[in-house]
């Protein structure tokens, strides 16, 4: 008589190959994370892929357009909008980065410290972060751009006419960095916060017994332990800085205020597309920007490895 021997305990019974539910096991993986792929492929590659396309064309209509090949990126050298947005980003990028990481890592070392209300302020600090930026941009305008400010009328007790800092443009660069780091130093302060709660307190008791004090153990324990975490937070600064768009949008406006002392990437690349509807040259400026947002960002990377490895 024959015996039927079951499956081993653990084991999926024995299914031909040819069989549907053979079928289904093999496809089911694909078939549930299909979803992610087709949204990526819908809105994140073909997007990025059709710009490419666009880049090449004189594009300035949904139905007329006209193959121009490289003609828009070759425009970039001679585009004096574009040299002066760039020259204006990275101005503020070299200003706003450094202050960014000090600010940040500096308020994260204090609200790292047991005192009293802690959590308060890390909720004040990182309150900016969500504000509507239609009313942070009003009130920045209100406070810098207009002569009924509440500066203005300080500067009226010393007989000083105050017409508002965002009609010079020796001002308006300074504006926009005072209105970016009181956005984003919470955020920023948010990761510093996390990286400093990952460093072994017996570090910093190891140090004060040796007779260190507070500012050395930040020099020579935080700092170095923090460097991945600061580069990290560098780079999305930077990133960040080279797309800047509400803030000064909402400040100067798209064509940069005076002498287009406030002209960034995010503007001209807003302002072709969307004002002068030149999609093909707008194109071009986003995908320059790109190239330049990740050269920085390599180098950053491959600077802050050295740092560690030294």
């Amino acid at each position: 008589m024959a015996v039927s021997s079951a499956p081993p305990a653990g084991q999926p019974a024995y299914r031909p190959a040819n069989s549907r539910y053979y079928t289904w096991e093999k496809v089911a993986p694909y078939v549930f994370i299909s979803p992610f792929f087709i949204l990526f492929g819908i809105f994140g590659a073909f997007p990025l892929l059709f710009a490419v396309w666009i880049s090449l064309q004189e594009w300035k209509s949904v139905r007329a357009n006209e193959y121009v090949g490289f003609e828009n990126y070759a425009r970039l050298f001679t585009d004096s909008n574009f040299h002066i947005a760039l020259s204006n980003t990275a101005i503020l990028g070299i200003l706003v980065v450094p202050l960014m990481v000090i600010f940040s890592l500096s308020l994260a070392n204090v609200l790292n410290q047991p005192i009293r209300g802690r959590v308060i302020y890390r909720t004040a600090y990182f309150l900016p972060v969500v504000t509507s930026l239609v009313v942070v941009g009003l009130l920045f305008d209100f406070l810098l751009g207009s002569p009924y400010s509440p500066l203005g009328s300080v500067l009226e007790i010393f007989d000083i006419e105050f017409k508002g800092l965002l009609e010079q443009p020796v001002f308006i660069k300074p504006s926009i960095l005072v209105m970016i780091l009181w956005r984003w130093v919470g955020y920023n302060m948010m990761i510093m916060l996390a990286g400093l709660q990952s460093i072994p307190h017996e570090l910093y008791e190891a140090a004060r017994i040796d007779g260190a004090n507070g500012l050395q153990a930040f020099i020579h324990i935080t700092i170095p332990l923090m460097r991945r975490v600061i580069a990290f937070a560098a780079i999305l600064s930077t990133i960040g800085m080279f797309n800047v768009f509400e803030e000064a949008y909402m400040l100067v406006g798209p064509g940069g205020g005076t002498d287009r002392a406030g002209l960034l990437m995010g503007l001209i690349i807003y302002s072709q597309a969307f004002r002068s509807f030149n999609f093909g040259y707008a194109s071009a400026l986003a995908y320059a920007n790109a190239v330049i947002i990740i050269a920085l960002s390599f180098l950053q990377i491959l600077a802050s490895e050295r740092a560690a490895s030294d």
